[in-house]
């Protein structure tokens, strides 16, 4: 058996003449993309054997994913603990077989510019370690899972709602039925244009009214940087529990404040947001004005609001935990209340009686995060205020009476 060291470049020489070369194709690698080897490999599907690639934190291209829909013996990794990370790429023609095995991906930095090293073996098949590397591959066919359209759909979505983050989660594949269900939701799968329309819609509020609600409590926040300072009157708006006769006694009465989740009944929580208390402001301010929102940061919000109901007999949670969140960031949040709940429900594809704060992250807002009407470019003219508050107008869609 011959060895060779082989680096970035080389590596991407090689597997380009070892694609043409050999009968059969046989790859386990951790990511890939779209370079002038992948065009190679594309135009000699019928000698797949075997190419399975990894998807986790979404670093394969959805473009490659997109290039291997229904193509046989092409595969995505199926989720699991631990990292898909292998490098392998074997080829194999008669007796004859090659293969290079190292640290490079099937990317553009791993078949160009990155420093790799790895090793290219060429002998007869029959040889321990051949016999060894296609030992290896067979062992991750548990983890083969067909590409699909829907999955390449999915994925793109998911690839897309990823980018720019320093380390997404890994995408959900359709071995995971539950997970599955809910990116591949109602809502999850709706595209811009349509949630425009349905969100001007509505059915029982007033889409106008609403963003000017809206609007003004944006305004407050940005007026003072802890929730602790805004006025009394101001801060029962902003939770939804402001009375008729005090927002008409401050010169408020030209809003509903109860829009986006009326918290009146609430009354523990009422009680606390009368009483200006600070330790349910410092957990707002936990949560940025700006710029993203990350899970740590929502996270650290729900245990401060928790605590600050440590010495009430009565603690607040999911809807007036959401109205809060909503108002300060409505490009992040949605008001989870008792009239939108069935339909967001219905359109996550979750049961209504099992969403809590808790796991109201994953629920929804992971869900939201992914969608093609959440991941749309920031329009320009009469739906750029629609844009900035796209998750709490959730609600106008899917907001229906109780009584």
């Amino acid at each position: 058996m011959k060895i060779s060291l082989v680096n970035a470049a080389s590596t991407a020489r090689k597997l380009s003449a070892l694609i043409r070369k050999h009968d059969s194709i046989s790859i386990a690698v951790a990511w890939g993309g779209i370079t002038e080897v992948a065009q190679t490999l594309l135009a000699h599907s019928e000698k797949f054997e075997s190419v399975l690639l990894g998807v986790d934190f979404s670093a394969t291209e959805a473009a490659l994913v997109d290039c291997l829909v229904d193509v046989p013996n092409a595969y995505v990794a199926k989720n699991r603990l631990g990292c898909f990370h292998p490098k392998i790429f074997y080829f194999e023609t008669g007796d004859k077989a090659e293969a290079i095995v190292g640290s490079a991906n099937f990317t553009k930095g791993g078949l160009g510019p990155n420093f790799e090293a790895g090793v290219h073996a060429k002998g007869a098949t029959d040889n321990p370690f051949f016999v060894q590397v296609r030992s290896q591959i067979k062992a991750y066919a548990p983890l083969r899972l067909p590409i699909t359209p829907e999955l390449a759909e999915s994925y793109r979505r998911q690839a897309k709602a990823a980018a720019g983050k320093p380390r997404p989660k890994s995408p959900i594949l359709p071995d995971d039925r539950k997970e599955w269900a809910r990116v591949n939701s109602p809502l999850a799968t709706m595209e811009w244009p349509e949630f425009v329309k349905l969100a001007r819609r509505d059915e029982y509020h007033d889409f106008e009214k609403r963003m000017k609600l809206v609007r003004a409590i944006q305004q407050i926040f940005s007026r003072t940087p802890s929730f602790a300072k805004v006025s009394a009157a101001e801060a029962k708006g902003i939770a939804g529990v402001l009375g008729k006769n005090e927002a008409e006694a401050v010169g408020l009465a030209d809003l509903d404040w109860g829009w986006f989740g009326s918290m009146g009944g609430a009354g523990t929580f009422a009680e606390l947001i009368g009483l200006e208390d600070g330790a349910l402001a410092a957990a707002l301010d936990a949560i940025p004005r700006r710029g993203d929102v990350t899970e740590a940061q929502f996270n650290d919000y729900v245990a401060a609001f928790t605590a600050a109901f440590s010495k009430s007999s009565r603690v607040a949670r999911l809807a007036p935990a959401t109205r809060l969140l909503a108002m300060k960031r409505p490009d992040v949040f949605v008001c989870v209340n008792g009239g939108n709940t069935p339909g967001l429900a219905e359109a996550l594809s979750f049961a209504p009686t099992t969403i809590k704060l808790e796991n109201y992250w994953g629920r929804v807002i992971e869900s939201i995060r992914q969608a093609p009407w959440y991941t749309a470019e920031r329009p320009t003219g009469r739906d750029t205020e629609l844009w900035d508050a796209r998750a709490a107008m959730l609600d106008a869609i899917y907001y229906r009476p109780t009584n």
